[in-house]
């Protein structure tokens, strides 16, 4: 095996951390030493034995013999383990810094909206019976470019108050983020809202004040019809305005969809909750001057980008290979691996981009497919689902 090279890899790494990233590791308490025999002294030594630790999913025996072969300090491993249980609040503070790293976007495509989508994923270490943690991530879509990435345990739930929004900022979620409290937040930070409706969370109300049903209004509606009607959602205090967006899925669309809802058992399927898996339903507060019903069934479909970002992540990173299942060390882990997938973005980044990138200047809008091609700043079309072709078993 080659000698690791911890000198030359090190110093291309450190390029891409914030400046202030020893900094923060003394503001942390990370490398304090009151005591003589100290042997992490600066940030560059701590996240040398951090990363590696992480990166490579390597034992804590085998990442310090490795990292006292290649001439730095040779710690035990016990004394690994508690830097890792310290590490966490110092790992967070530097993801933080570095998806605040702002790339040009081009809001002219959508109303004038900063188009950001969040949602989460989850981690199950081995053996799992459950949830370990849970990764939040908010992504500006025009540029593909993280703004906001938090790391909680299984109790961290999905929630658009987990996130800062500013005015201009549209958030677009899927129906885990649909409710008043979240929408409230949204829209009191001066933001507007595009989120998937769930039947449970988000009570609405007509201009006459009668309470609004939704699967009623569906039911009114032929194969691929839109509908797109005046609402509000009753708040403590006030009416928050909007728009209920309604389209009825294709038949083949709808049966893919009811049997998805049967597979992961949608709501006790339910019969009204079987029945909405045939539509598309959105709530949101843009007006129709800066987004039709049409612009907003594109916009939601675009939120796929943030799924790709969790498939790299965790095709490149191993993001779901947690080593053990010990609650002390699980978040600290989680937020180097967001660490090096954060590198790996700011290392692989080329403008305009948006994966993969496909033919430019063609707006094909085809809702009654599975082929998604809605366009963002740069007018590059979602990728194509693929199914592999069944071929006829031997006899």
């Amino acid at each position: 095996m080659a000698k690791l090279d911890v000198v030359h890899g090190w110093d291309q790494v450190r390029d891409y951390l914030p400046k202030n990233y020893s900094a923060l590791a003394d503001e942390h308490g990370q490398v304090e030493t009151k005591f003589g025999n100290a042997k992490i002294r600066d940030a560059d030594t701590l996240l040398r034995y951090l990363l590696l630790h992480v990166g490579a999913n390597l034992p804590l025996r085998q990442t310090v013999a490795l990292m006292a072969e290649a001439g730095m300090p040779n710690l035990s491993p016990m004394r690994l383990h508690k830097k890792m249980c310290r590490a966490a609040p110092y790992l967070r503070a530097l993801v933080t810094e570095m998806v605040d790293w702002s790339r040009a976007g081009a809001s002219d495509q959508w109303g004038g909206y900063v188009f950001s989508a969040v949602d989460s994923t989850i981690i199950c270490g081995p053996g799992a019976t459950g949830i370990d943690a849970r990764i939040h991530t908010k992504l500006r879509v025009s540029d593909v470019a993280l703004t906001s990435v938090e790391v909680t345990d299984k109790r961290g739930g999905e929630t658009l108050c987990r996130f800062d929004w500013a005015p201009g900022e549209l958030a677009v979620a899927d129906r885990g983020y649909c409710s008043v409290r979240g929408v409230s937040h949204v829209v009191n930070s001066g933001a507007d809202v595009l989120v998937r409706y769930k039947l449970v969370g988000l009570p609405m109300v007509d201009a006459n004040g009668d309470e609004v049903d939704v699967l009623s209004h569906a039911r009114t509606l032929a194969r691929e019809q839109t509908l797109d009607l005046d609402v509000c959602v009753p708040t403590e205090g006030r009416q928050i305005k909007g728009r209920l967006i309604i389209m009825r899925l294709p038949l083949d669309a709808e049966k893919r969809a009811l049997k998805r809802a049967h597979a992961e058992k949608c709501a006790g399927n339910s019969a009204r909750a079987l029945e909405i898996t045939g539509y598309v339903v959105l709530f949101t507060t843009a007006t129709r001057s800066r987004l039709s019903a049409q612009r907003c069934l594109q916009a939601y479909r675009l939120r796929w980008q943030i799924e790709l970002q969790f498939k790299r992540w965790k095709s490149l990173c191993s993001f779901d290979a947690l080593p053990n299942m010990r609650d002390d060390t699980i978040l600290a882990w989680l937020y180097g691996k967001v660490l090096l997938g954060v590198l790996l973005d700011r290392m692989a980044f080329t403008p305009t981009e948006l994966s993969p990138p496909e033919d430019q200047g063609r707006l094909v809008v085809d809702l009654s497919s599975d082929v998604v091609r809605p366009v963002e700043a740069n007018q590059h079309p979602l990728p194509t689902r693929h199914r592999r072709a069944s071929s006829p078993r031997a006899a």
